[in-house]
């Protein structure tokens, strides 16, 4: 039986408030290794079941791999269905279609995950065909039902808004779950699955084939950006990508990651836990190793994270740092060197041919800029990238995103339409 759309906006809020007051009450309470008992907050994938009308990607058949892979391209779409994008229970007047579609992860085995394309109702009224927006949303979470093809229809996506000002200019916009099944979070396949996600938009008859593409996205949606971008030339060259606005970026992982695990900044705790934790799922060998350094209570807070999404993570390990769960911290990092690197930017060899726009905050606290990206913007330089910079003052992580928000997504609109990129900033 069908229900109301008031009994669902209802359900979509007591979602909400009880993910919000669990979150308030770990948050208040304290937790030291020592005394080791993890705090009774349940995940997303235990709430969302009992106060959201869709099944989790989890319990829904539409999400299966294909019997067989041979048959696939990279990009090709494997099945869909039409859709509706909700917002706090409220339907978004968009067209909203739902794409399967292959693409490989870092090993390069052939993978399926889901894109969510929304076209508006409005025209596109400037030059050329309707731009294709390629948003990436910073997932940030290790739980399949965090990803935005499950968000957006069950009206709890957290980057809505975002999107919303490029469908507002006439854009279409294409949402990928670019971490795919097991949310390897940080890892080079993201970018991958970015540009197959694009592919498989242009390929599924929603009249966007001849799109102009940009990219936009900030922190864990930069981060995919910026792997996208670097990827194109070689993955994907085919793709008419002519911009990517890409902020909050955690370039130079081998460099950030001692900060991450340190503890020295409890809000950025959950960054080193998500980050080994997603990269561990790519990387085998380092998820053995990992095994190994791990106490029996770092055990338990591992299992602990794998379901859960971007806030509940942030309230589970704000006063958790992973340094403190690790037997030998040093050897650790070690181990985890050969996947970190792989995932990091700046490599000649994934130089972007691309126009880039990236910002920063000159004081973030969950990513230092000095060891985020400073030097992958001076490798960007030295070899010549069509890049301009911007360092937002005054700031931290979240606001830096905001601030410049209007002129990156006006940056993307024009630029995609064939404008010209503006000065470089080397």
């Amino acid at each position: 039986m069908q229900r109301s759309t008031a009994t669902y906006r209802s359900r979509r809020f007591g979602a909400t408030a009880l993910l919000s007051v669990a979150v308030l009450a770990l948050a208040a309470g304290p937790a030291v290794a020592e005394d080791f008992e993890l705090p009774p907050l349940p995940n997303e994938a235990q709430v969302y079941p009992a106060v959201v009308p869709l099944p989790t990607p989890q319990n829904d058949p539409w999400y299966d791999d294909p019997a067989d892979f041979g048959g696939y391209a990279n990009g090709d779409v494997i099945r869909s269905r039409v859709v509706q994008t909700y917002t706090l229970g409220i339907p978004v007047p968009v067209h909203t279609t739902q794409l399967l579609f292959r693409s490989t992860d870092a090993q390069d085995n052939p993978l399926a995950t889901a894109t969510t394309v929304l076209v508006p109702g409005i025209p596109w009224l400037g030059p050329g065909a309707r731009p294709l927006i390629s948003y990436q949303e910073a997932i940030d979470s290790l739980g399949r039902q965090c990803n935005p093809s499950y968000t957006l229809r069950a009206g709890i996506q957290k980057e809505v808004a975002l999107m919303a000002q490029f469908l507002a200019a006439g854009a279409a916009v294409v949402v990928t779950d670019f971490d795919g099944k097991q949310n390897t979070i940080m890892s080079p396949a993201e970018g991958r699955m970015v540009l197959d996600g694009i592919r498989a938009a242009q390929r599924g008859g929603l009249g966007l084939a001849a799109s102009p593409v940009g990219l936009w996205g900030y922190s864990g949606g930069g981060n995919s950006s910026a792997s996208a971008a670097e990827q194109r030339r070689h993955y994907a060259p085919e793709l008419d990508i002519r911009g990517s606005a890409q902020g909050g970026i955690p370039g130079d992982k081998v460099a950030i990651a001692p900060f991450a695990i340190s503890g020295r900044q409890p809000q950025a705790n959950f960054t080193g836990w998500l980050a080994i934790l997603g990269l561990a799922r790519e990387y085998p060998e380092f998820d053995q190793a990992l095994q190994r350094y791990l106490t029996p209570e770092g055990h338990q807070v591992a299992r602990d994270l794998e379901n859960r999404c971007l806030y509940t993570a942030v309230a589970s390990t704000l006063l958790r740092p992973v340094v403190d769960y690790l037997t030998d911290p040093q050897a650790a990092l070690a181990a985890a060197h050969e996947a970190l690197s792989a995932a990091s930017f700046g490599r000649p060899e994934n130089t972007p041919d691309i126009p880039l726009l990236m910002w920063h905050s000159t004081t973030d606290q969950l990513l230092p800029a000095e060891l985020a990206i400073d030097d992958i913007a001076a490798a960007y330089c030295a070899r010549g990238v069509n890049l301009r910079m911007f360092w937002v003052p005054m700031s931290e992580h979240i606001s830096a995103e905001i601030v410049p928000e209007i002129g990156t997504v006006a940056w993307l609109l024009a630029v995609t339409a064939g404008a010209d990129p503006g000065p470089r900033v080397c």
